[in-house]
């Protein structure tokens, strides 16, 4: 299985950030002004315990997209620093070398902004995307290490959004995309997104060429190793219910004749060639529309071999072998990430090392390397360096952390009201007393098919490492329908969101109240995005939490089903056609159940949301506030769904704050 049909978080571009407070209901508006726009009294508990501040979490660098060079001596990645005051910054590409004996170093010749960095197959020269001054409108520059000048492409239409090299060294695909014309008054047709090329650019004359193309847009390409093929994913439109969940995979020559299609809907899994070019690895929607598969494609026999069948867990990437007898995949089971083995003659995923952290890429150098960025529970994420089992930590991005005082982090595990095996994260507060209940938050994640790793947790929306150091437990739960479990796992909640999967939380909970370590009298339930329809759900059946907090939550699943920019492949598969299935729709719709609120609910939305529009969280406010309950919306003005890379530090910063402080007050 692999990540299919998750509500997509991270697909948010970067726009020009500033920030608006919402207050709610006039009935309760000067206590809440009080009590919550004020910051916190930051400094140390009664225990003589740190804590950490939004700040602190707003403040962490975070590193990304490790790209090992294939000669295993340098790991090009992305660094971001704190953002700016109201908006964010830039990535800057940064190098360490794998000896373990230099530091890290900004790489010679880049500019902040500098992103999405490849190296060629010789190791001699570094493509890479640079910003332009053109917002949204990159360019493709070459550059050789150690030296400050590049090269620049031109003569493409359109700017490039991703390429590959061939494996021989000597050309790159390159896919560009044209923004729309709009029609005066500059506006926007739906629908229309601009036009999408595959140029190749042969290096050696430093001149590019279009291929035509059979399909209007394309989202992603690779080479075979003879360099005369592609494999490319296209859609029939440019927009992220294409991109996302209506693709196709095919093979075409250099000269744009469609050689070969396979099966199925794709999934973002990166397709690619197999050494000798006679195989395919992929990934594609099950039937169902909810979960995915990785497979090898016989492109001689037609056949489909799915990978790890009986592993139970989700294939996110895959790498093909040197030998092209086996694949090396990165993979989730549980709350855990692994590098795994899978050998071509049986498929079975056989695990070789145990990742912390929610990653989702990797990448390997000629003798098997590998570099990632992963996490550990008392460090954020960092450049590790893989071979075999063995992995070493490059980077020390944050020192700062290891001054921290950070609780307890287990693993727990519990069994749902109908006997299923469950699995979720505790985060503890430092020095917590022994035997003494504590008040617990429960935060659910995303999705509804994502999860929680196992790793570090600390951020603008994983609230887990700052509540638990201002004495707040925190429990995160991977209920049936989230990633990581079988295939019948994650489709257990088709049809029955805030149904089974919301008796797998307070099954949870039950199991720890029964142990002593959560307050029965001191509970709170909230998350983002999927988490905030959680929220909004258990805020109208709720008869144990003292309050609720949801974040960009969904209230209504029809008017959500039909207005969100991934279009009708996101919660169709889940509950049918929004337009002949409305009162199964309704029946599992928080605003349905809005007069049966009884607890105060903090919402928060960003105003720039197409994925979850504002609107969902507006609904769902109006209806508490008419009937003079206790309720505050917060929204912020330019801010898109997933507001990771996308907002300034005064932004996450808020979140954070209006989270605790509204604990602090009602839990």
């Amino acid at each position: 299985m692999t990540t299919a049909n998750r509500l997509p978080d991270r697909t948010a571009s970067s726009t020009k950030r500033m920030l608006q407070h919402a207050l709610s209901n006039a009935a309760i508006c000067g206590m809440l002004a009080t009590v919550l726009t004020a910051p916190a009294a930051f400094g140390k508990t009664d225990t003589g315990v740190e804590e950490i501040s939004p700040r602190d979490i707003a403040s962490l660098r975070s590193v990304a997209d490790a790209q090992i060079s294939p000669d295993g001596k340098t790991i090009v990645y992305e660094r971001v620093d704190p953002s700016k005051k109201d908006a964010p910054t830039p990535p800057v590409l940064w190098e360490v070398a794998t000896d373990g004996h230099h530091p890290a170093i900004r790489f010679p010749g880049t500019r902040p902004g500098d992103h999405e960095a490849h190296w060629s197959p010789a190791a001699n020269m570094l493509a890479l995307l640079r910003n332009t001054a053109r917002p949204g409108e990159p360019e493709l520059v070459l550059a050789k290490p150690g030296q400050a000048t590049v090269t620049h492409v031109l003569g493409m239409k359109g700017s490039p959004v991703t390429y590959r090299w061939s494996q021989d060294g000597r050309s790159i695909a390159i896919i560009t995309r044209e923004k729309p014309a709009f029609p005066p008054p500059a506006g926007q047709v739906e629908g229309e997104s601009g036009a999408s090329h595959l140029f190749i650019l042969d290096l050696t004359q430093m001149n590019v060429r279009e291929v035509p193309v059979f399909a209007p847009f394309i989202f992603d390409v690779d080479w075979a190793p003879d360099s005369q093929r592609l494999i490319l994913r296209t859609g029939q439109e440019g927009g992220l219910d294409y991109f996302w969940y209506r693709s196709k995979v095919s093979v075409i020559s250099t000269a744009g004749k469609l050689l070969q299609s396979l099966p199925g809907h794709a999934t973002a899994v990166h397709p690619s060639f197999s050494p000798d070019g006679h195989q395919l690895v992929y990934g594609y929607f099950a039937e169902d529309g909810i979960g995915g598969r990785v497979a090898r494609y016989d492109l001689q026999t037609g056949t489909r071999h799915p990978l790890g069948n009986d592993w139970g867990g989700a294939i996110l990437r895959a790498i093909w072998d040197q030998d092209g007898k086996g694949l090396t995949v990165l993979g989730f089971k549980g709350v855990d990430t692994a590098l795994a083995h899978v050998s071509t003659t049986d498929d079975r995923v056989e695990p070789f090392a145990t990742l912390q952290g929610e990653i989702f890429d990797f990448s390997e150098d000629h003798a098997g390397n590998i570099a990632v960025v992963a996490s550990t529970r008392q460090q954020p994420g960092e450049v590790w360096l893989y071979h075999g089992a063995n992995g070493r930590v490059l980077t020390q991005t944050n020192p700062e952390v290891s001054h921290w005082n950070l609780g307890e982090q287990r693993t727990v595990h519990w069994k749902g009201r109908d006997g299923l095996e469950l699995e979720g994260i505790l985060v503890l507060p430092t020095n917590a007393p022994s035997r003494k209940p504590l008040p617990l938050f429960v935060q659910v994640h995303g999705g509804p098919l994502e999860a929680w790793y196992d790793g570090w947790l600390g951020s603008w929306h994983n609230w887990a490492r700052m509540l638990a150091s201002h004495g707040i437990a925190v429990f995160m739960p991977n209920p049936r329908g989230s990633e990581g479990g079988n295939a019948a796992f994650a489709v257990a909640n088709r049809g029955d969101w805030g149904g089974q999967d919301y008796q797998d939380i307070l099954s949870g909970v039950d199991m720890l109240e029964q142990s002593g370590i959560a307050d029965p009298g001191h509970l709170a339930l909230g998350g983002w995005s999927y988490g905030g329809f959680m929220g909004m759900w258990a805020a109208g059946h709720n008869d144990r939490f003292r309050t609720i907090i949801a974040g960009a939550g969904i209230s209504d699943l029809e008017t959500m089903a039909v207005a969100t920019d991934v279009g009708f492949s996101f919660i169709s598969p889940y509950f049918g056609d929004p337009l002949t299935h409305r009162a199964e729709y309704a029946a599992h719709s928080p605003l349905s159940f809005a007069r049966a609120v009884t607890v105060p609910v903090l919402l928060l939305h960003g105003n720039a949301d197409a994925r979850v529009p504002p609107v969902q969280s507006r609904m769902f406010y109006a209806a508490l506030h008419e009937q003079g309950k206790p309720v505050r919306l917060v929204h912020y003005q330019a801010a898109p769904h997933w507001f990771g890379g996308s907002v300034g530090m005064d932004t996450e910063i808020d979140v954070q704050q209006q989270v605790l402080s509204w604990l602090q007050h009602y839990l």
